[in-house]
């Protein structure tokens, strides 16, 4: 007897759509949607409460390691440190202790993750960038779009569609 192979579910075409929905809004915005698709990925959940669980420590990741890679970015801006060197490096692995720290503190674990991501994607990725500042924004920005995106189709679209009888 063969095997059934599994269907496609409706979180794989709510990914989808929000991957879409989120690309299309970066196209709109004259901004590569990398990681507006990203975060709406990551958010569409198995049900909507774990979709929502997810997009809060997306959120509070997101913010967190945007700050922080924002500070370190414009130190190393205005001060000797040379960026891309093994010192900028090391002190970039080292910040990511007071990173999942704050994330232990404010009982938000489940954020450490991303927390760790974004800072790493700012301060590795954009260190070279002329305005820190603009790519800090729009790096936020577009998570939180993935983030929104994902909870909208989430919400609109049920995980089941009900058979007609």
């Amino acid at each position: 007897m063969k095997k059934k192979l599994p269907k496609v579910g409706m979180r794989m075409i709510k990914t989808v759509i929000a991957v879409l929905i989120s690309a299309m809004i970066g196209f709109l915005r004259d901004q590569p949607p990398f990681y507006s698709m990203i975060a709406a990925v990551l958010c569409i959940q198995k049900d909507q409460a774990a979709g929502m669980r997810a997009a809060f420590n997306r959120t509070v990741g997101t913010l967190i390691g945007g700050i922080f890679g924002l500070l370190l970015l414009l130190a190393e801006q205005n001060t000797p440190l040379e960026a891309l060197s093994p010192l900028y490096y090391l002190i970039v692995s080292l910040c990511l202790i007071p990173l999942i720290y704050i994330t232990v503190l404010i009982h938000k674990t489940a954020a450490s993750y991303i927390t760790c991501v974004v800072f790493l994607s700012i301060t590795v990725s954009h260190v070279t960038d002329e305005n820190p500042y603009f790519f800090v924004l729009n790096r936020v920005l577009d998570t939180l779009v993935g983030i929104f995106v994902a909870l909208a189709v989430d919400r609109l679209i049920p995980y089941r569609i009900q058979k007609e009888s």
